[in-house]
């Protein structure tokens, strides 16, 4: 889009404000606001009592935008676009490689994690810690054996008795130890064989650790079982129930081993270490996601949960079957969790059961001049609400430097319908800018509006003068399009009866006047008179 959309609204509706869909589509041609304004969408649903000003005012733009951003940091936001080769596998869940790893896994795609993130709500909150980033060290913490989830008596054990224990270090006694040196004077000592890594994590687990800082409990690499803040000094068990003896006193803050929150809540575009404890960098935190998940700054509403958005850029360029799967009949409101018809299925490659959330809602945008809503997959249609974001030509000037941009674009779109359709008519967007001028129109007709027409027309270049308003002799600024005829018998030694007498070759004027701009919806070419003068 070009510049700033001075009050663009296009298909937003005060009526969304009182009962937004959870399921939503915003189609159109190219260029009518649809990007732009599922800002205004999933903030509308993310906070419905937000003020409408500054959904509406352009003066408030930056405001909005970055109060969406923020909503994007803290993952109650995410972005995905469908191409062609868009999968299951990478919407839902797949089998790929893991760099962390060395091998391939199952990995949840990114509705998994969105629907993951929506279920973990604050009834998993323990309790509220209101910690200061600046102070606080945030520590990944391993605890017992990930990949038998069946026999995790480690976690089990600490999560009842509000505990952390390390399994490095085994049986012998550290409490003596007043730095890393005498930690690992008694490793070798006491265990000469075993990894030199642990005395490196009885360092870390010992004295890096201090009282009121966080330790988030990994599950693998990419998930979170639970968050505590660190309360007690490290303390040894001779006579422990677990294989552990190392242990420190932690206040569960959040903690939920059925449905685990993505890495993401946590880290930005990173994964866990397999490291047993390590500090996590603060430059790679996702703070304001780890501050509303255990300082209390969730917003609830009627008793509501938070609401979580997946925005899906350009749905119809994707196999919307294929990409979706079984979850198309799972996404319909009545089938979502606590609703009468709530319905779960068993996910193919990790077995999982899967629901979606009620508060999980999905906005989808379609450029009609890719496919027409007419050719999308049916199950589609029945389960989204579509809303049509046409060009809205309140918006133009109608007086740049003698030019009516208003009336021009108006003129184009009449003509595009009448030789094609609807659905490939040009948007406003391509025309709102901050203090315009012609020659920044006639760029935009230059390098934007007549590609489109080309493609629209398959280089029909007459139906494209059509459009234009005509075309000039050659060098003519006064048109957008120049033609000169192209003489076979000029052109080839050796007549032939094949070759046409003449044929029309057009360019496009690189410099048009302000007339080339009126003469499109003020004039009717004659083209008799501009072939006799050829």
């Amino acid at each position: 889009m070009t510049g700033k959309q001075t009050g663009v609204t296009g298909g937003f509706s005060l009526k969304m404000k009182i009962n937004p869909s959870v399921n939503k589509i915003l189609y159109g041609p190219p260029g009518t606001g649809k990007t732009y304004n599922v800002i205004n969408e999933a903030l509308s649903i993310l906070n419905p009592d937000i003020d409408m000003e500054l959904l509406t005012s352009p003066d408030r733009r930056n405001e909005a935008v970055g109060l969406f951003n923020r909503y994007v940091d803290s993952n109650h936001v995410v972005f995905c676009t469908f191409h062609q080769s868009f999968s299951y596998e990478e919407f839902v869940e797949g089998i790929r490689f893991s760099d962390e790893k060395n091998r391939y896994e199952v990995q949840d795609g990114v509705f998994k994690r969105i629907c993951d993130a929506a279920r973990a709500t604050s009834s998993e909150r323990k309790d509220t810690y209101d910690f200061d980033p600046k102070q606080t060290q945030l520590f990944k913490m391993s605890l017992g054996y990930t990949r038998n989830s069946d026999d995790d008596e480690i976690y089990d054990y600490c999560i009842a008795n509000n505990e952390i224990a390390l399994g490095w270090g085994e049986d012998v006694d550290f409490s003596d130890c007043r730095n890393k040196q005498a930690i690992r004077e008694l490793y070798e000592d006491r265990l000469p064989d075993e990894n030199s890594y642990g005395l490196e994590f009885v360092e870390r687990f010992k004295h890096w650790m201090q009282i009121g800082d966080i330790v988030v409990i990994s599950h693998g690499n990419k998930k979170v079982r639970a968050i505590g803040k660190i309360i007690g000094d490290y303390a040894y068990k001779a006579d422990s129930p677990i294989a552990y003896h190392q242990f420190r006193k932690v206040q569960w803050l959040y903690e939920n081993n059925d449905v685990m929150l993505p890495v993401q809540s946590v880290l930005r575009e990173k994964s866990f270490s397999q490291q047993t404890v390590y500090m996590l960098n603060t430059s790679d935190l996702n703070m304001e996601s780890i501050k509303e998940l255990i300082s209390g700054e969730r917003e609830l509403r009627s008793g509501q949960d938070q609401p979580y958005v997946l925005i899906i850029d350009e749905i119809n360029r994707g196999n919307v079957s294929k990409i979706f799967g079984e979850l198309i009949t799972l996404i319909e409101p009545d089938k979502r969790m606590g609703k009468q018809n709530e319905l779960s299925v068993t996910l193919p490659y990790s077995g999982d059961r899967l629901r979606v959330p009620s508060n999980v809602h999905i906005i989808g945008t379609m450029n009609t001049a890719d496919r027409s809503i007419a050719l999308l997959d049916t199950a589609l249609r029945r389960r989204f609400e579509f809303v049509e974001m046409m060009p809205d030509y309140g918006l133009l000037p109608t007086d740049v430097q003698g030019v009516n941009i208003r009336l021009l674009i108006e003129t184009i779109n009449k003509r595009i319908e009448y030789l094609y359709d609807r659905d490939h008519v040009i948007g406003h967007a391509y025309f709102i800018m901050d203090n315009p001028r012609v020659e920044d129109y006639a760029s935009v007709m230059r390098s934007k509006v007549i590609p489109l027409l080309q493609e629209y027309f398959y280089d029909d270049w007459e139906r494209i003068e059509l459009v234009l308003g005509g075309a000039g002799k050659s060098g003519d600024r006064t048109y957008f399009l120049n033609r000169h005829e192209m003489r076979s018998n000029v052109l080839f030694p050796k007549k032939s009866g094949v070759l046409e007498p003449t044929k029309a070759r057009y360019v496009i004027q690189p410099e048009p006047t302000l007339e080339a701009f009126k003469r499109v919806y003020e004039t009717t070419p004659d083209y008799a008179e501009q072939d006799e003068e050829e």
